[in-house]
């Protein structure tokens, strides 16, 4: 039984990305292949946790994993070509086999498990959750007019469960609740660029992900040890000019 438990992260990757795949090739069945696949994880993560980790704690560190599947999930829509195809799938097995792993290690070999490992990881998945979830809502608004609140109103849950799910372990329960609030700002302001700016999926994408992960890493700087202010100079500046950059160079539509 510990031997399947161990191969699980690696099992359940590999299913993720086989789910992916075959759901790009049959999407008259959308998304009822890449349901079971996403499906196969939360099930996954309760079996390596059983009796070791309360499911509690499973659900909060691997929620953002779940949320990351399900985006990339929804990105499935509007995806073309092979390779593109292929990116997507790979990434959602690497993601599935990570935060699984490092489940494990939290459940069977704790010395062996990297201080605050999940929560590390979880912060890296948002620019990836809400590039495909905001690229993919906003082709959605241009290809099929669909009503704008519906853009609004993702952005705003994802922002919500993104912020609360990812936070600092030294945060209150107060503090976590204030997060989720900005969260829901956050994503507002996100969901209301993305239907006022002329830009393509893509951009629209970048420009949502780097102001995610902008506001997530300022909460950063309130918690010991406090990053330098050189980093801190150097944060402001790249996210600035990537911002610009996909303003400046993206084609306007």
């Amino acid at each position: 039984m510990i031997l399947l438990v161990r191969l699980l992260p690696l099992l359940v990757g590999l299913f993720e990305v086989a789910a992916f795949w075959e759901q790009s090739r049959a999407s008259s069945s959308y998304p009822w292949i890449v349901l079971v696949g996403w499906a196969a994880v939360p099930l996954a993560a309760l079996i390596i946790g059983w009796k070791r980790v309360s499911w509690q704690e499973v659900v909060n560190k691997m929620a953002p994993t779940f949320v990351t599947l399900a985006c990339l999930g929804f990105g499935l829509l509007l995806v073309e070509g092979t390779w593109q195809f292929w990116l997507l799938a790979s990434l959602a097995g690497l993601i599935a086999f990570i935060s699984l792993e490092l489940l494990f290690l939290l459940a069977y070999d704790p010395a062996a498990y990297p201080v605050q490992g999940l929560s590390r990881v979880n912060v890296g998945y948002v620019p990836i959750a809400v590039w495909y979830a905001a690229s993919t809502s906003s082709g959605l608004l241009m290809f099929l007019h669909i009503d704008i609140i519906w853009h609004i109103a993702l952005m705003s849950v994802l922002g919500a469960i993104l912020f609360r799910t990812t936070g600092h372990p030294d945060a209150t329960r107060e503090q976590d609740r204030l997060w989720t609030f900005l969260g829901v700002l956050v994503g507002f302001e996100v969901g209301a660029l993305g239907v006022f700016l002329p830009l393509g999926m893509q951009a629209q994408g970048l420009i949502a992900a780097v102001m995610f992960a902008a506001a997530l890493r300022a909460r950063r700087y309130l918690y010991q040890p406090v990053p330098g202010k050189r980093l801190a100079y150097a944060e402001v500046a790249s996210a600035v000019v990537v911002f610009l950059l996909a303003l400046v160079t993206s084609k306007w539509i």
